[in-house]
């Protein structure tokens, strides 16, 4: 679950999300947003103006209506939540934040930038190919008596995110806004990740084991990626 996601070129986090990250009842937080929101109206508004919007949502069937707020609004709704817990949240909503407007001016930036508009290509060619295997070592899983190898694509592209320290979105798309650093790291891990399923397949190896040795071999390229960067300081 996304901390925070991007609506109409602002980025918001859900009173939803943050009522069960804190640990907190959502009427609780619903209850702390009408007071800020409250505190608020007497301000002069001023274009950093602590911002929060509502909207229908379902959350695991569940209706419930979602308290969008901006990262200003948010910050003074966390400081009302006391505790290490919450303490702990605060700086990872804000990290989030963060995070989320850094993806969003690059990606504004790469679309200038023809140095990374090529090496882009070269990635979508890589990541084709690495689909394909994927496709391969699904069938191979299934044959192995496999009832959801279909989740494979989405496991193997998580554990290549997660080994490069990279946090998945859906908008604007990671890839987008990656810097060209970034970008060439992946494309490495993504052609690590299709020639250890192919090289594993072709032993014969059971998918499961498969599938393990795939991520310790992603985690083993991203360890290394580290130690070099920090080696050439």
């Amino acid at each position: 679950m996304e901390l925070v996601e991007m609506k109409k070129d602002e980025v918001y986090c859900d009173s939803n999300i943050v009522s069960k990250r804190f640990g907190i009842k959502h009427a609780y937080v619903v209850r702390n947003i009408r007071q800020v929101k409250e505190d608020l109206d007497n301000l002069r508004v001023t274009t950093n103006h602590p911002k929060v919007i509502t909207e229908e949502r379902v959350y695991r069937g569940n209706k419930y209506t979602a308290y969008l707020m901006n990262r200003e609004f948010f910050s003074l709704l966390a400081m009302r939540f006391k505790g290490k817990k919450a303490f702990e949240w605060q700086v990872k909503f804000n990290h989030a934040f963060y995070e989320m407007e850094r993806h969003i001016l690059q990606t504004e930036l790469n679309k200038q930038d023809v140095d990374f508009l090529n090496i882009r290509h070269v990635g979508k060619i890589e990541r084709k190919a690495e689909t394909d295997i994927i496709k391969q070592f699904v069938e191979y899983a299934t044959e192995q008596g496999s009832k959801n190898a279909k989740f494979y694509y989405k496991h193997i592209t998580n554990a290549t995110y997660k080994a490069l320290g990279l946090m998945f979105q859906k908008k604007p798309k990671l890839r987008d806004s990656l810097n060209i650093y970034e970008i060439s790291e992946l494309i490495l891990a993504e052609r690590l990740a299709r020639q250890s399923l192919q090289k594993y397949m072709e032993l014969g190896r059971n998918y499961k084991d498969i599938y393990e040795s795939v991520k310790e071999d992603l985690l083993r390229f991203a360890t290394g990626m580290r130690l070099s960067i920090t080696e050439n300081k």
